[in-house]
């Protein structure tokens, strides 16, 4: 048996090393058709997968609008500008408006609080402060240019406010603080 044993192990020695290198044998390798390069090549399906993730994020930024745009127009229609409660309803429904977003605000009054609307809508509601209380109980009415001033405040502070996502008015408010907060230390 040792005989055989011995044999085999001489046969393999031989056949080792009649066995070339590894690299001379990669060299004889050859593709049937070389394919392009690994660098270069890119899958059908990943295309796709993007296309599809980017026309979802396309329609869901369309529907949030949509929706910012439904909820505004709503808004919108709250007040009749002929009715002669107009700056009691006015004021009802800013107070509402701004109390959804910011609870803090539930204490303001007179001048504090169209200061406030005027930091948080950009509007200009301030002007008014002298003839807001006695519109407010009734003691006057606005005059046409004041009617208009109204309305285009009131439309302004729904358009930052309303039209605008809760994160997005945070961020635009902060935004607005920040440059604010530069426009004062600018030196002059």
């Amino acid at each position: 048996m040792s005989s055989v044993l011995s044999m085999l192990l001489a046969s393999a020695s031989t056949a080792v090393a009649t066995i070339p290198p590894l690299s001379s044998l990669a060299a004889q390798l050859r593709d049937i058709h070389p394919g392009p390069m690994l660098v270069a090549a890119s899958d059908p399906r990943i295309l796709g997968w993007w296309g599809l993730l980017i026309t979802l994020l396309i329609a869901v930024l369309i529907g949030v609008t949509l929706k910012n745009l439904g909820r505004y127009r709503r808004w919108q229609r709250q007040i009749d500008w002929e009715a002669p409660d107009l700056v009691p309803r006015l004021q009802t429904v800013l107070r509402e408006a701004a109390l959804r977003r910011w609870p803090e605000v539930r204490t303001l009054q007179g001048d504090a609080w169209l200061a406030f609307l005027d930091s948080k809508g950009g509007c200009r509601l301030s002007e008014f402060a002298l003839q807001w209380p006695q519109w407010l109980y009734g003691q006057g009415v606005p005059n046409a240019r004041q009617l208009k001033a109204l309305r285009c405040a009131y439309l302004s502070w729904g358009r930052a406010c309303i039209w605008l996502p809760s994160g997005m008015a945070v961020l635009l408010n902060c935004w607005q603080q920040g440059v604010r907060h530069l426009r004062d230390r600018r030196p002059s």
